[in-house]
Parts: C-alpha cells; sequence; structure tokens
C-alpha cells in the first residue's frame, strides 16, 4: 500500500504541475512534441495529435517538450512549425508557459481542501461564550453564558463566523447583540489589534481579539488558600468536583451556580483524586472517588476557598525555563508582567510572542505570593518524520481537559461557504508560510536538515494513506504547494531559474546567447544534484534515526 500511496502522489502532482505549463503552451499555439510523467526511458503511453504521452521509468519529476525549446532555437523561417517554436514566442508568453506549472500546484490544494471540509466539516459549536479572559475587551463586558446572535446587525450561527469576524476587524468597534438570561443587549465592544507569533518562530499574523473561548472550564478546583474551608475541609488542588449536596456537576460555571444558590449548612461533595500509580512500565495517573464533608455554609467557591485550577502547573520539566525560574507544581500563575491571566493557553500566548524577553511572573504557592521572571528558550526538536523542528520552551503544563459545548450540525449551504473560506485563506497562510521558511533557510536561519526528499516524501504518504483519505488529500494539498514554492526558486532548471533568465532578457532587449545558456544550465544541474544529494542525506538520516535510534 505504500508503493501505491507513493505512485499517487508523485503522479497526480507532476501531472498537475506539468499540465499547467502544457495548457499554457497550447493557449500560445506552442507545439508540444511529449507530455512525460517521470525520467529515463518510456515505459508506456500513447500519441494523440503531435503530442506523445509518455510514462517513463524513474518516477521524480516530468517534463513538457516543447518544440524550440531553449537549446533547440529554430531559426529556418521557411519550416511550417516556425511560429510554434517556443523561443520564437514573445518574453511574457514564455514566461506565462513557465509560471503556469508552479501556479496549478499553488491552485491544486484549493479544490482539494474545499472537499475535504465541504465533507468533514458537518459541524461547528454555538457562538455561545464558554469562558472570558482576565485583561481583554471582553473583560466585565461579556460573561460565560452570554450568546451572540448578531454582530453589526448580521446574524451569528456559529462560532466560526463570530470568530472570523472578531479577528478580521483590530481596532474597529463591532456591535454584539447579546442574548443573556432571556434579554437582547446591545454591546459596542472594540477587539484589540494582536500580534501572534507562531510556536515554531517562523512567522507573525496581526488580528483582532476579544478575549472569550467557546469551552468550559471543568470543576476542576484549586485551592486558594490552606486555611481556607475548602483546604481544611480536606480538598486538594486537582481535585475534580463531581457533585454538590447530590446536584451532579459537569462544568465550573455549575458548580459556582449551584454554591451560589446553596442554602445548607453542610456541603456534602463527592470528588475524582488523581492519584499516580507505578506500574511495570512507567507510571500512570488514576482517579479515586472521593467523599468529603465540609461543615460551613457557603455561598460563593471563593468564600470555600477554590477557584478553577485552570492555572496551576500539573507539570513542570526539570533543567527547564520554568525550573529555573523557581516554579513548581501545584504553583498558581496570577500575572504575567503585571497583567492578571485566567486562561493557561492565553497565558502561554502572551510569553510567546516576546519569547526573547525575560517575563515577570507573579506566582502563589499556598499562602505565599512572589514574584520570578523566566526566560524562554528556542530550542530544535525532531518532528514525526525525523525533520528538525523549531520551538520555543517554557517547561510548564497544565493538563486540565477542557469541555466544548454540543456541537451544531450547519446546512448546506453554510458548509459550502465556509469550505470555499478556509481552503483558499488556508493555502494563502501555508503558502506564505513555506516562502518565509525558505527565505530564513537561505538566510541560515532555519537549518538546512528540515529539508525532505523522496525517501521522506514517500514515508508521509504513506503515512497519511493510513491515517485515512483526508488526512492523505491534505498531505497532497500541502506538499503540492511545496511543489510549487519550490519550483519559484531562481535556480536554473528550476522554473524560477527560467524566469529569471526571461527577465535578465526582458532587461537587455535581446536572448542570452546559446553558449551562455548551456553553462547555466550546466550550473543549475550541478546545483540540482547538490539539493537532491543533501535531501537524501537528510532523509537516510531519518530513516536511521526513526527504525534504529
Amino acid at each position: 500500500m505504500a508503493v501505491l500511496y507513493i505512485i499517487i502522489l508523485i503522479g497526480v502532482l507532476v501531472f498537475v504541475h506539468e499540465f499547467g505549463h502544457y495548457i499554457a503552451a497550447r493557449i500560445f499555439h506552442v507545439k508540444v512534441l511529449s507530455f512525460s510523467i517521470g525520467f529515463g526511458p518510456r515505459i508506456g503511453g500513447f500519441k494523440r495529435g503531435e503530442t506523445s504521452w509518455d510514462i517513463r521509468l524513474l518516477p521524480l519529476g516530468g517534463y513538457v517538450q516543447m518544440y524550440g525549446t531553449e537549446f533547440e532555437e529554430v531559426v529556418d523561417t521557411t519550416d511550417p512549425d516556425f511560429p510554434r517554436a517556443y523561443n520564437n514566442k514573445p518574453i511574457w508568453q514564455k514566461a506565462i508557459i513557465n509560471l503556469a506549472g508552479p501556479v496549478f500546484n499553488l491552485l491544486l490544494p484549493i479544490p482539494i481542501l474545499f472537499a475535504v471540509y465541504l465533507a468533514t466539516v458537518t459541524t461547528d459549536y454555538p457562538p455561545t461564550i464558554g469562558q472570558v479572559l482576565d485583561n481583554t475587551p471582553a473583560t466585565g463586558v461579556l460573561e460565560p453564558g452570554d450568546l451572540i446572535t448578531h454582530i453589526n446587525g448580521e446574524e451569528v450561527k456559529y462560532w466560526h463566523t463570530m470568530s472570523k469576524a472578531i479577528r478580521e476587524n483590530p481596532n474597529e468597534e463591532l456591535r454584539f447583540t447579546v442574548l443573556r438570561d432571556g434579554k437582547s443587549l446591545d454591546i459596542p465592544i472594540t477587539p484589540a489589534e494582536t500580534t501572534l507569533r507562531d510556536s515554531f518562530d517562523i512567522m507573525t499574523e496581526t488580528i483582532g481579539r476579544l478575549g472569550i473561548t467557546p469551552d468550559l472550564a471543568p470543576p476542576i478546583i484549586g485551592i486558594t488558600s490552606l486555611n481556607s474551608p475548602a483546604a481544611v475541609g480536606g480538598l486538594q488542588s486537582f481535585d475534580e468536583i463531581t457533585s454538590v449536596n447530590g446536584t451532579p456537576i459537569k462544568s465550573y460555571v455549575e458548580l459556582e451556580q449551584v454554591l451560589r444558590r446553596n442554602t445548607a449548612d453542610t456541603l456534602d461533595l463527592v470528588v475524582l483524586r488523581p492519584q499516580k500509580l507505578a506500574v511495570g512500565y512507567g507510571t500512570i495517573s488514576v482517579l479515586n472517588p472521593v467523599q468529603i464533608d465540609i461543615p460551613a455554609k457557603v455561598h460563593s467557591t471563593a468564600a470555600l476557598g477554590i477557584t478553577s485550577a485552570n492555572m496551576f502547573l500539573s507539570e513542570v520539566d526539570p533543567g527547564s525555563p520554568a525550573d529555573k525560574a523557581g516554579l513548581r507544581i501545584g504553583d498558581r500563575i496570577l500575572k504575567v508582567d503585571g497583567n492578571p491571566v485566567n486562561l493557561f493557553r492565553s497565558f502561554e500566548d502572551m510569553l510567546v510572542q516576546k519569547w526573547e524577553d525575560p517575563h515577570k511572573l507573579t506566582v502563589q504557592r499556598g499562602d505565599d505570593v512572589f514574584d520570578t521572571t523566566i526566560q524562554l528558550e528556542k530550542l530544535t526538536i525532531t518532528g514525526e518524520f525525523q525533520e528538525d523542528v523549531p520551538l520555543i520552551y517554557a517547561g510548564f503544563y497544565h493538563k486540565t481537559p477542557m469541555s466544548m459545548p454540543e456541537p451544531v450540525t450547519k446546512t448546506m449551504a453554510d458548509r459550502f461557504t465556509y469550505a470555499a473560506q478556509v481552503s483558499v485563506s488556508t493555502t494563502v497562510k501555508a503558502s506564505t508560510l513555506l516562502v518565509v521558511y525558505v527565505v530564513r533557510m537561505f538566510q541560515g536561519r532555519v537549518s538546512t536538515k528540515s529539508l525532505g526528499g523522496p525517501i521522506m516524501i514517500g514515508h508521509m504518504a504513506s503515512k497519511a494513506g493510513q491515517d485515512g483519505l483526508d488526512a492523505f488529500l491534505k498531505m497532497l494539498a500541502v506538499i503540492s504547494i511545496n511543489l510549487g514554492i519550490l519550483n519559484l526558486i531562481p535556480i536554473p532548471l528550476f522554473d524560477g531559474g527560467k524566469l529569471a533568465i526571461l527577465f535578465v532578457e526582458a532587461v537587455k532587449r535581446g536572448p542570452i546567447s546559446m553558449r551562455t545558456r548551456q553553462i547555466i544550465a550546466y550550473i543549475g544541474l550541478a546545483m540540482v544534484i547538490m539539493l537532491l544529494m543533501l535531501a537524501f542525506k537528510n532523509d537516510l538520516e531519518r530513516m536511521w534515526n526513526l527504525f534504529f535510534s
């Protein structure tokens, strides 16, 4: 099966690329002699009209052979095919012919991803607020449980629609129609302009941010004081409260609501308490049910002495930046650089966006509050396919799961619109990311060890194929973008190199001599061979590490 996936992958990508050249050549009436998938001896094919459609032995690429190419100048004006020779066409037409292959590769992901998203994304979350982040535009304005029904008068049915409107309008006031406790409220809010920096430190993106999430914090608690009724009564940080006085609890918001309505003098709690057990192959964590009775009449989580465990550290790596900063398991992060934080994901984002700078953390440990400074590090880790991947590293973790609301089913029209929008935006974003990645590789800021060749592509194709059709198609789209961008690099023999030569000819208002073209071709061939050798070397090292390390 692995060989089949590789054949399909390479076959589709090469065909689409060469078909772009072929279509452009036919549009400008260039005579196409052959359309070949692969290199070397011909092993099959057919001839239709004046074009031979061939499959060749070595499946490492393909080519479209046109009459009168760079090394076959047609100067005999009496030749009936003289007007159809590639070299006798205007520079702009030759440029489009060379550009068409990479462009087809860059466009291919759009219909592929459209089909995948249309088939697989059938639901979305409702625009109901689960959590509100501290120190954001939504703080004190929106509340958990609020349902957003309209933005600027336009109906909002899904979380994605609302999120898209917020992201696309930084520093622009939006009017939210909010349904709260059965009442409709009109609330103006201006999303804050936020620059996002991915955890691989490859590129940045400026978006609007409101400070809301759809997920609900589970009823997993952290102790705010060792002298509180909760701590004295036997509750511990990371306990999950499943019922209060017989009332089932599914989220932290429900826990707050039940405590507000509480009239009993004693709290009868059932909690699940994590416990680590040593087994033959390592350590596992199990949840043990515990009955706890707290003889106190309380009406809030604050009075009980608990808060959501959202900002409590559940793990700290030894020797990590977090460890060096003195952080320990069970510590509660209160502030980052003086700003209150109440959601761990947001806290991590704040650190990553300016990872080069030291950050001041305000931390609670037991009843003590202290400040410390953390300096994140940039590491190189081994990715899924044994490639080098840059990673911004802190070394602390919070593993409390979040509960998502019940999804709603999208209408077919909404699915169609979503698939169209996301397929285009994903393709544009992935293409931009790869361009930045290639530029940084030439600058020496990204290791050439991340470069992969046919072996890595084959391994990726095989794994994606085993994961299902949608995973294989998504990977096909990614590789197609890679092929399109890399072919635009101005290396002789690549389409980008040919475009560079055409640009020089346009500037000097005349063709480059045949001898010069041959020298450039030899240089290009040497560069391509070295590039392939580097890719094969990286592939072999990855495979060695994968199977033998």
